[in-house]
């Protein structure tokens, strides 16, 4: 019942082999990487977008205004070929509205973990580092959004080059036991 299929090794090397190239193409093209994922995700706007337009056109529900569902299609079609035709403005953008959102975040954490006095001192200290952690990214991305963007891919390649060597060693060592490894499933 739980023989392994034989295709199995390779497909996990193939895929390992993939996914460790695509994590060394993020680590020494980052910023073609991040036009790519920009051009992808206008793409994919653009395409919603399309769908909001056509659901605006033919809206009958009430609650619903046919012309704030058609202007707000529209704001996605322009955002969708804005972030085509000049992607590093949708990701500096991006960076920056991560970067506020961070800050805020972390005001918050450190007026929360300030101001609990029925709770523990160690779960306010971890609050309080919270918050600051949060507020130094945050204001790193707001004083350089596209050098935290990089980062941000940089790790994320490193993750896929481990990741994808990982499967790799997995399926070699799959064939080397012909499937009879024991499995330990928790």
């Amino acid at each position: 019942m739980n023989d392994p299929h034989p295709v199995r090794w390779k497909s996990m090397v193939g895929l390992g082999i993939l996914g460790a190239l695509l994590g060394l193409f993020m680590l020494f093209f980052s910023h073609v990487a991040i036009d790519m994922i920009v051009t992808v995700a206008g793409v994919a706007i653009i395409l919603l977008s399309a769908i909001f337009l056509v659901e605006g056109l033919f809206l009958d529900a009430g609650g619903w205004s046919r012309w704030g569902i058609f202007g707000l299609a529209a704001l996605g079609l322009l955002v969708g070929i804005v972030s085509i035709l000049a992607p590093s403005l949708l990701v500096v953008s991006t960076g920056l509205l991560i970067g506020i959102f961070l800050l805020i975040y972390g005001i918050g954490e450190i007026a929360i973990g300030v101001g609990m006095v029925i709770v523990e001192a160690m779960v306010r200290m971890v609050l309080v580092m919270i918050g600051i952690f949060s507020m130094v990214v945050g204001l790193f991305l707001i004083l350089n959004p596209m050098l935290g963007l990089d980062i941000f891919v940089w790790l994320v390649g490193m993750y896929l080059v481990v990741l994808g060597l990982m499967r790799v060693a997995h399926g070699l060592n799959e064939r080397d036991t012909g499937g009879k490894a024991a499995v330990t499933r928790l």
